[in-house]
């Protein structure tokens, strides 16, 4: 059969469309029924393995695949199923720190898992709560027990219809509430068990060390490529990286592994060709490339094993059995294994950007250079050439343009997802990675690999220092680059079928290598246009009612006020609008005063959001659509003439609702409880029960 040896590379593309099933649905499918389901298709797969032709068993493996997706995104949700709080909390609480991070207000940023809560049961209280300590003077670390007053609430649930869900990342975490603290915490105990303890321990102490080397920024920087956390970098360092399209050296992945593990393997096996006796007698690049593993997966639990991480570590160690077995190291079969491991493991992290932009970069740079046309020149990479004298030039040229390539086919390979998950994209990308690429890889790197190894004797001033630098240069050149006009590109958001068509284009045109390949720039085309094409909602109205947006005649999004201002600036961000919500808040059409807010727009729907209940009854005769933020009375609602009326019962069991007018009028409504379904991680289905029992009390009085 044509390219029998490429099928393989389709497994986890058939895995990652079977959890996506799975997140899909508007119910919690049975476990025992989505393993049975598993263990039928498994069965057939057994039963069709050798038939003639071979193209029922391929049937077969894909069904195989997308039930293996199903059964392990529905069994690793039950794995981590853990309590979340119902509602808001405040009292004292008694926990155990799993993590403590500093961000680059001072603050920290702490996970805890509660071991006592005052009002509340054992059975009830969430597995981890994330809190935010603005209190000055404050240090803990990861192990001890405290003791502390905070103040919780559930994890946030989408800002719109198909918005990005905060409280179904987290429900993988196991985090069941967030908050902040209000009071010191009292430390109780010090003392931490268990290799977790110990690991968060010493990453809290290696980062403690770099940023008491490294001053300012850089520090911050610095810290992240070692053990990941970013939470202390400046938030204008991180706006620059972004804007230049250096974002990507923040999160440890493919790059910083390569670099790390890399280059222990470069300087070991060169140490040991210093010695001939064993060069000549000995495997010493297996030797090298067995140490350099174990260097990797240290490397994995110092950096926190994020998911571009763990994928970095599968590819980097695949890599190096390979070289253990006399394989080839890199190959796109390297790369489906990896996704394999990463989707059964973590299926969830098939819904993330992480996992989107990191394997899109690392598929598409080998589909680039397995070319034909590129093997060629990589062949003549090795010939001397004509001039000798010309051979450092040449070289610098070389690594110029192969920084260029990589850059330019990973920007087109991760555009679509980033433009997809952060409605941004950086049209200088290529100017930034040219100029700090090289400070990356030569310095910065290498630099902190040195620095980690000279750490436990106390020598490792020099390397952090020179790490430093390079990080300052690289801040640097992120910074003018951001300067340039046009550095922050927004897009407006993209239905998730324009990026199903980008991306399975993308893996038409990289995973076969015959010229049926090039069918795959079809739906890549097709995605395309489809960019920015979705209708967009003309009323949206926040989870609680205190924010409501409304289009106006000339397309843009008026809001009824600057905050929530997350809210407000997620809603412009989708929308392509690069306005600040404060700008976005002022219009001619708006009145506000005490009693609420009205737009009037000629031939437009009068829109009224009333803050008393006497102001209520003066709209009802005059507006179309009405928004309270409280619950309104019976009688009254059957008066009022308004063809929309949304009040904080609807929202209450709904959550955050938009509305789109029809060709015929009528109003389209969408929210957030119909989008998300019956899922364990959507919270405020919960209180469905009591919402409508508290509804019909307010209906009973009125009547």
């Amino acid at each position: 059969m044509a390219e029998s040896d490429r099928w393989f590379l389709w497994s986890p593309v058939l895995v990652g469309i079977g959890i996506a099933l799975y997140f899909s649905l508007s119910f919690e499918p049975s476990l025992w029924l989505v393993w049975s389901l598993l263990a039928a298709t498994l069965g057939g797969l057994f039963l069709l393995r050798r038939q003639p032709g071979g193209g029922l068993a391929i049937v077969a493996t894909a069904l195989f695949c997308l039930a293996l997706g199903l059964a392990v995104a529905a069994a690793r949700t039950a794995m981590v199923a853990a309590p979340v709080l119902a509602s808001s909390w405040s009292g004292e609480m008694t926990g155990r720190v799993l993590e403590s991070e500093t961000t680059d207000k001072g603050a920290l940023s702490v996970a805890i898992a509660p071991l006592a809560m005052q009002r509340l049961a054992a059975d009830v209280m969430p597995a981890r709560v994330r809190l935010s300590i603005r209190i000055k003077g404050v240090d803990i670390e990861p192990g001890q027990t405290v003791r502390l007053r905070a103040r919780l609430l559930p994890p946030p649930e989408p800002v719109e219809p198909g918005g990005f869900d905060y409280a179904r990342k987290v429900w993988f975490e196991r985090i069941g509430a967030t908050g902040f603290a209000y009071s010191a915490p009292q430390v109780i105990s010090a003392e931490g068990e268990g290799m977790a303890v110990w690991l968060a321990r010493l990453r809290a102490r290696i980062t403690a060390r770099v940023q008491a080397e490294i001053a300012g920024p850089a520090g911050a920087v610095a810290a992240a490529l070692i053990t990941g956390e970013k939470r202390a970098i400046p938030e204008d360092a991180v706006n620059d990286l972004r804007r230049a399209g250096l974002s990507h050296v923040l999160s440890i992945s493919g790059l910083h592994m390569v670099l790390f593990a890399g280059s222990l393997f470069w300087l070991l096996r060169a140490a040991l060709a210093l010695v001939p006796s064993l060069a000549l007698n000995y495997p010493i690049k297996k030797w090298a490339a067995a140490v350099a593993l174990i260097g990797a997966s240290i490397y994995l639990m110092i950096s926190g094993a994020g998911i571009a991480t763990q994928r970095a570590w599968v590819m980097i160690s695949l890599m190096f059995v390979a070289i253990l077995l006399d394989r080839p190291a890199i190959s796109m079969r390297n790369v489906a294994l990896a996704a394999l491991f990463v989707l059964v493991w973590q299926p969830e992290s098939f819904l993330s950007a992480s996992f989107h932009m990191s394997f899109a970069a690392v598929v598409a740079l080998i589909a680039f250079y397995e070319a034909p046309v590129m093997q060629r020149f990589l062949a003549s990479d090795r010939n001397t050439p004509v001039f000798p004298a010309l051979a450092p030039v040449i070289l610098v040229a070389r690594y110029i343009a192969g920084i260029a390539l990589t850059t330019t086919v990973a920007g087109v390979a991760t555009g679509a997802f980033a433009a997809f998950h952060f409605d941004r994209i950086a049209p200088y990308s290529m100017a930034g990675n040219l100029g700090a690429m090289p400070l990356v890889s030569l310095i910065i790197m290498p630099a902190a690999l040195i620095s980690l190894l000279l750490m436990p004797f106390g020598l490792d001033h020099i390397p952090l220092w020179i790490m430093g630098q390079g990080i300052d240069a690289m801040l640097g050149i992120a910074h003018y680059v951001a300067s340039w006009e046009g550095s922050d590109h927004l897009v407006a958001a993209a239905p998730t079928s324009a990026l199903v068509a980008v991306t399975l284009g993308g893996l038409w045109l990289a995973l076969w290598r015959r010229r049926w390949r090039y069918f795959g720039l079809v739906p890549i085309v097709a995605g395309l246009l489809l960019w920015g094409q979705g209708p967009r909602p003309d009323i949206l109205i926040n989870r609680d009612g205190r924010l409501v947006a409304l289009r106006g005649p000339d397309g843009q999004l008026v809001l009824s006020a600057a905050r929530p201002a997350y809210a407000a600036e997620t809603w412009l961000r989708h929308d392509g609008d690069a306005r600040a919500p404060k700008e976005a808040a002022r219009s001619a059409a708006k009145r506000c005063d005490a009693l609420g807010c009205v737009w009037r727009e000629p031939g437009e729907p009068v829109i009224a959001i009333p803050a008393t209940l006497d102001a209520l009854r003066d709209d009802c005769a005059n507006a179309d659509i009405i928004v309270a933020r409280f619950g309104l009375p019976y009688r009254l609602r059957k008066q009022c003439k308004a063809s929309v009326i949304v009040d904080y019962f609807d929202l209450w069991r709904e959550g955050a609702t938009t509305l789109t007018r029809e060709p015929d009028g009528t109003w389209k409504r969408r929210t957030v409880r119909r989008e998300s379904g019956n899922r364990p991680w959507v919270q405020f289905i919960r209180k469905e029960k009591s919402s409508k029992r508290a509804a019909r009390a307010v209906s009973d009085r009125d009547k």
